[in-house]
């Protein structure tokens, strides 16, 4: 599974979980939803943080991440939460940042920077109101590293919004984004800026590109 590939011989996912525990969230604290090669990255991690815990999407073939989100709402819906894609390499401080970052809901966002194949923000009056692929370099308050913040209150609106999705329209293969995106109208979000090194890891490119830039400590 992608999430266990290494950069610099750390697995993505191993980084995030060490990542929240260097900033005193506790393994116990911390689900991942599973898929591809399940068995695998579930025995991988338990193997180092046996408290964690799994989730598993068994449709990860017909699916996207709004339904693997959408699987762990009864663990989140009804608590503050962070939420993150498992392939994003990124230092500790992003984490610390956003844990430090006085908006209760927030999008790590690296400002001024524009990557075609990122989701990107764009905001007014320093408030969120769009979050998408299509967004144009010159609208794009900067890049999302797909790291997420999410209050109680903007929890219960992101899983209704998947609900909606998922249950009432039968669409499964959308981005959490989208349910994302269509709750900034309701509910405040912001920038948090970026603090810190990250790299997404979609092929080969990348994770040279990852261990490029994260070979120089």
């Amino acid at each position: 599974p992608k999430a266990l590939v290494s950069v610099c011989g750390v697995p993505i996912v191993i980084k995030q979980i060490e990542n929240l525990i260097e900033n005193h969230i506790s393994a116990k604290d911390i689900t991942i939803v599973s898929g591809y090669k399940a068995e695998i990255l579930e025995t991988t991690i338990n193997n180092a943080y046996p408290e964690v815990r799994f989730i598993r999407n068994t449709q990860y073939e017909t699916t996207n991440n709004m339904y693997s989100a959408y699987l762990a709402r009864g663990v989140m819906e009804n608590e503050c939460f962070l939420m993150m894609n498992a392939d994003v390499f990124f230092d500790s401080s992003v984490i610390e940042g956003l844990l430090g970052f006085s908006a209760g809901n927030a999008i790590v966002t690296d400002v001024g920077r524009y990557f075609v194949e990122s989701m990107k923000v764009v905001a007014k009056d320093e408030r969120l109101i769009e979050i998408s692929k299509d967004v144009s370099q010159q609208d794009a308050l900067g890049a999302s590293i797909d790291v997420y913040k999410f209050s109680v209150e903007a929890a219960t609106a992101f899983f209704k919004k998947c609900q909606e999705y998922i249950e009432e329209q039968n669409e499964k293969k959308k981005w959490s984004e989208v349910a994302l995106n269509d709750i900034l109208s309701t509910v405040v979000f912001a920038a948090c800026p970026l603090n810190g090194r990250w790299y997404e890891i979609d092929n080969w490119d990348d994770l040279r590109a990852a261990e490029q830039i994260f070979s120089k400590e």
